[in-house]
């Protein structure tokens, strides 16, 4: 956004100075008033970006103050965008182990341990239990009674966990329908992030060549614009072909600062999908 602004500042004082040119060859009846009110049209058009820009930064800043837990304020610049320095290519060979650092990824595995756990758990919870002495004994009365007689066993407090045995296995099957919908989720998340990564690589190099030819309009409008300023000077053609390469070199401008700022967001998504770079 800074440099988008910049770029809408700079082309309105050459809007500016086109309006003061036109003006002085209206006054000396070198051309018509229509080439003077067309520049003039282009400035005003010019200046309607800048505090559409200047809110649009504003509202970035806060959202930068907000994420990094502080009041909204303007937010320092400690270096130029054209500074920043960016890997040119990926390492080849990247290894698909970057993915077990992703966030996604460890949630689901713990879920799927967890899951794994509380399988366990339930098929113990099938069985009564039964705890016994030190010396080998039952721990009760209760319980040295079921070896003296098979009719005490179901007269006793054991004949609950027998009856209670069919909601303790459906307790048990619940879970194991709950521990193969966690393997079905982290087969989902592996799934993802690969797509994930996949996505960000192609991304990342697709973005740099769209970078490269942004690169070229970018020079091209500016030469054409320049090349009509001369003939328009000397008369060869008119002002509105002089407009349209200024235009043409505004919007190629734009859209090289748009490719930059896609070429720092294909990094940072790619760096994202590799669960924090390589």
């Amino acid at each position: 956004l800074d440099n988008e602004l910049a770029i809408v500042r700079r082309t309105l004082n050459a809007r500016k100075e086109g309006v003061r040119l036109a003006k002085l060859r209206f006054e000396g009846g070198l051309t018509s008033e229509t080439p003077y009110q067309q520049a003039q049209v282009e400035y005003a058009k010019t200046a309607t970006h800048i505090p559409v820009l200047e809110r649009d930064i504003t509202l970035k800043e806060n959202e930068i103050a907000f994420l990094a837990g502080e009041y909204p304020s303007h937010i320092d610049r400690v270096r130029e965008p054209s500074t920043i320095l960016l890997p040119e290519s990926l390492p080849i060979g990247l290894p698909s182990t970057l993915l077990e650092r992703r966030p996604d990824i460890r949630a689901a595995e713990q879920k799927l341990i967890a899951a794994n756990a509380a399988v366990g758990v339930a098929y113990t919870n099938m069985f009564p239990r039964l705890s016994l002495t030190a010396t080998g004994g039952v721990e009760s009365d209760d319980f040295s009674n079921l070896f003296k007689s098979p009719m005490y066993y179901l007269s006793s407090n054991l004949l609950g966990p027998i009856l209670d045995m069919g909601r303790r296995r459906s307790a048990y099957k619940a879970q194991i329908a709950a521990y193969e919908q966690e393997c079905y989720s982290y087969e989902k998340s592996v799934l993802t992030a690969f797509k994930e990564a996949r996505n960000a690589i192609v991304d990342f190099n697709k973005v740099k060549e769209i970078h490269e030819s942004m690169v070229q309009l970018e020079r091209s409008a500016k030469t054409t614009m320049d090349i009509a300023q001369l003939q328009y000077i000397n008369g060869v053609i008119g002002y509105i072909d002089v407009l349209d390469a200024q235009r043409s070199y505004f919007d190629a401008q734009i859209g090289l600062s748009n490719a930059v700022c896609s070429k720092q967001l294909a990094l940072v998504q790619l760096y994202k999908a590799l669960g924090g770079g390589w």
